[in-house]
């Protein structure tokens, strides 16, 4: 096997670790969001990703975050990521796992239509087709006219609308960051926009709660170095159906934990999501292609 092979099956087995931890930081913060705020459970989840970071980083990633041409931008991206997860989190105290899971998997629809408003991109026929196809997927699958939960599907759906922002963020500061400049600024930011909140929102943690709250930021910290480490040994469009194996997960632990069994309308709703991302996926290999034999000739 060659070293560009284990190097590529390295970034695909971290990718599939980094959403099978996502996946479980998700069914803990869903189980705990029907007891405690959700401001307060991010709060503690950061601080103890923070931690986390700051401890492996030390003083030097502590240097490098304050002196880094970007950290505007940064922080800007973490608090635009921090309201993402509080209204991501919100839709979870109605919806399940499952659906929360699936409606936050338009982003990537979302995306595309975003980089036309925003970086001026033009996409292709097959990506318009990416985005019709999940489109109709959200809409199977969240059902906005025949839901006694409309409010958290839109919750779930701006959760979605601000990830889709965070991407094209990410995009303009893509290789201008290191992975743990990345999590210190984010971290940092949810702690002081959460902070604020918890003279208003604290409830007396029992040290039970406080423990399984460490632990999810330990779980969550990981998989975020997972998730950008995979990204230094495999291209973005190899990974991006990886992805989609959060919705697998999703539908394991909602009927595991909460015995949550999917109905028709919500498999099929995320089939189609899934669908259009891997559809995403060849259109976006197609345009590349063609860009690079354009830049030959």
């Amino acid at each position: 096997m060659s070293v560009n092979s284990k190097s590529i099956n390295k970034g695909i087995l971290l990718c599939f670790g980094a959403y099978g931890i996502f996946s479980i930081q998700d069914a803990v913060m869903k189980w705990m969001v029907a007891d405690f705020g959700v401001a307060e459970l991010l709060f503690w989840r950061s601080l103890a990703a923070l931690f986390v970071c700051l401890v492996i980083g030390r003083k030097a990633v502590i240097k490098e975050t304050l002196q880094s041409p970007v950290i505007k931008p940064l922080m800007w991206r973490s608090l635009v990521a921090a309201f993402a997860w509080v209204f991501y989190y919100l839709s979870g105290k109605e919806l399940s796992l499952a659906q929360m899971t699936t409606i936050y998997y338009s982003a990537p629809i979302i995306v595309v239509v975003l980089a036309v408003l925003l970086l001026n991109e033009k996409p292709t026929k097959l990506q318009w087709t990416s985005v019709f196809i999940g489109f109709i997927g959200v809409l199977i699958a969240s059902r906005p006219g025949f839901t006694s939960q409309a409010l958290s599907v839109c919750y779930a759906l701006f959760s979605a609308l601000l990830w889709a922002y965070t991407y094209i963020l990410l995009r303009k500061l893509s290789g201008k960051a290191s992975i743990f400049v990345q999590m210190v600024a984010a971290n940092f930011t949810f702690i002081v926009i959460t902070g604020v909140s918890l003279p208003w929102t604290f409830t007396a943690f029992d040290s039970t709660a406080i423990l399984v709250m460490i632990i999810t930021g330990v779980i969550g910290a990981a998989g975020q170095y997972f998730l950008f480490a995979s990204f230094e040994h495999v291209e973005a469009t190899v990974l991006a159906p990886i992805e989609y194996t959060g919705l697998i997960w999703a539908f394991i632990f909602s009927y595991l934990i909460w015995g949550s069994e999917p109905n028709n309308f919500l498999i099929m709703g995320a089939m189609m999501i899934a669908v259009s991302g891997f559809v995403s996926v060849l259109a976006n290999n197609k345009k590349n292609k063609a860009i690079k034999l354009h830049a030959e000739a």
